[in-house]
């Protein structure tokens, strides 16, 4: 009989304790699945990229992008796919303000030397993380052309 059992403050200290753990390990991992927001002229760049037209042609080895949008378009992430169901991706550097057009050399090319069969283009916007000064990049997936 000489066994005790645990007061009950000490019982409550550790129940509060084990909650006060399991909360912290549900919000980091909730915390991965809201993901950063950017936002473009103080709206979501989401809604940036519904705004977003330009037209893209190639002539040769030289593209040209011409922006008939009221959005200025900072790079262009190209997409590459050949006719064996493989695909590549690569980022160009230009820089097409709205209502300009810019026309650059560009190596479409896949990886073992051949020439894709389609080529399709995504603009490539510009943003401010939301609660930050930072700058982020965001691809404006819907809004991509075939070359």
């Amino acid at each position: 009989m000489g066994k005790r059992a645990l007061s009950p403050v000490i019982a409550s200290v550790l129940l509060i304790l084990l909650v006060l753990v399991l909360a912290v390990i549900i919000f980091l991992w909730a915390r991965g699945f809201i993901g950063e927001q950017i936002e473009k002229l103080g709206q979501p760049i989401e809604e940036s990229c519904r705004a977003v037209k330009f037209d893209a042609a190639r002539f040769g080895s030289e593209l040209e992008i011409r922006n008939i949008g009221d959005i200025n378009i900072r790079y262009l992430d190209i997409k590459m796919f050949d006719g064996k169901g493989n695909s590549e991706a690569a980022r160009f550097s230009f820089k097409i303000d709205a209502g300009k057009s810019v026309r650059d050399y560009a190596t479409f090319e896949m990886a073992d030397g051949s020439v894709p069969d389609k080529i399709i283009a995504y603009p490539v916007l510009v943003g401010k993380t939301q609660g930050t000064t930072a700058n982020s990049m965001f691809t404006c997936i819907d809004s991509g052309v075939t070359l």
